[in-house]
């Protein structure tokens, strides 16, 4: 399904501009002749078009979606006017998605299509969850689980970067201030220090030279991080750098613990919303292959599904990687053979967020002193290198 944009005149020669959605530009012609109009011009809409919905449009917004059309369903209307309610959002740029989507089913797309065209609005989980919802008949109990699964998935990432705004703005405070000091103080005092010809202490010297190849150099400073940066980029782009940075990720000390049951708590969480909306069990697996850039989960993810395919339970993987925790593979195990696998993984989430949760206030305490241990020690080592040979010069007077 594509949307297509036409201009046509009447028989009264007036111009009419219009959208229509459609699988061609032929049926599109003739879609627009039978409205009586004479096609001037059609045009398909480019994907560049939607570049920057993905900015525009946030998790709540999807959540709040989900949550009304739950409401209006339950209140017996059908999904297409229920739709064209849900145009009326504040959010200009979902209210757009939402009218050419409402185009698609007048003309009997069903939704989960419609919501393919738009890959930077809804997820393909998402959209793998509301086509099993549609066909199983649970449209209202899945859109009211995805409202939930949204926003819980959106409070849960605020927290894990709510977590980091901290460090960061420390980090780049501290680089501001290296950065004026190194270029505009130092200069000013090395000048004193080279009229009174003073013998200075090898901390000094250093710190002045560094100084004055920050005030002459720069631009090289400049160059090297530009090359530093395009070259890690297009170092992870290769499948070395990809799996490189898989496996620092999840080996660093303390940090990689906290990677891992991140994992952990979406695996399961997404697990339990696809298995409550229907979806097939390998089918499922082979969609969380999707939630994460990891390539060792990813590897693991899909060796699950294999697994399934042969007949054996879920964790003869999970139990062999020591990337999954016994935990998990335990538990999936007993949820697979109770039956009740959606209700397990469903813990499993609630455990691991709370685990993430515990340990991003953990982390917190622990990096704010550090961060302070070290921005004392650069200032201290900034003001003996100064005050030292100040100290010289007043006592020579």
């Amino acid at each position: 399904m594509k949307i297509f944009t036409f201009k046509a005149s009447d028989d009264k020669g007036q111009i009419v501009n219009g959208k229509v959605a459609s699988s061609d530009m032929e049926q599109v012609h003739k879609d627009v002749e039978k409205r009586g109009l004479k096609v001037i011009s059609i045009t398909e809409k480019t994907k560049w078009q939607d570049i920057f919905l993905s900015f525009s449009v946030k998790a709540r917004d999807r959540s709040l979606l989900y949550r009304q059309l739950t409401t209006m369903l339950k209140a017996g209307v059908s999904i297409t006017q229920a739709i064209e309610i849900a145009r009326q959002t504040p959010n200009k740029s979902l209210g757009r998605v939402l009218e050419e989507m409402s185009l698609g089913l007048q003309n009997g797309f069903p939704l989960s299509r419609m919501m393919e065209n738009y890959p930077q609005v809804f997820p393909s989980i998402e959209t793998g969850v509301l086509r099993a919802g549609e066909a199983t008949g649970k449209m209202e109990i899945v859109l009211n689980e995805l409202s939930a699964e949204v926003a819980t998935s959106a409070s849960f990432t605020a927290k894990i970067r709510g977590a980091m705004v901290y460090p960061i703005v420390i980090v780049c405070v501290m680089i501001a201030v290296i950065f004026i000091v190194m270029t505009k103080v130092i200069p000013s005092i090395s000048q004193i220090f080279e009229e009174q010809n003073l013998a200075l202490p090898i901390q000094t010297q250093i710190l002045i030279a560094l100084s004055r190849f920050m005030t002459q150099y720069w631009y090289l400073i400049i160059m090297g991080i530009i090359f530093l940066v395009a070259g890690y980029k297009v170092f992870m782009i290769s499948n070395t750098g990809k799996k490189t940075k898989s496996v620092i990720s999840i080996n660093f000390p303390v940090f990689g613990t906290l990677v891992r049951e991140v994992f952990y708590a979406r695996f399961n969480r997404t697990f339990s919303l696809l298995l409550l909306a229907g979806v097939p069990i390998i089918e499922s697996v082979n969609i969380l292959a999707t939630i994460t850039t990891n390539t060792i989960y990813i590897d693991l993810v899909l060796s699950i599904s294999k697994s399934l395919e042969q007949g054996l339970p879920i964790s003869s993987v999970l139990k062999k990687s020591k990337y999954f925790p016994p935990l998990m593979s335990q538990l999936l195990y007993v949820g697979q053979q109770t039956g009740d696998l959606s209700g397990m993984c469903d813990t499993l989430a609630e455990y691991y967020e709370e685990e993430v949760d515990n340990k991003l206030k953990t982390f917190t305490s622990l990096l704010e002193p550090f961060i302070f241990i070290v921005l004392g020690g650069g200032v201290g080592f900034v003001v003996i290198s100064i005050l030292g040979p100040i100290y010289s010069l007043v006592n020579a007077f």
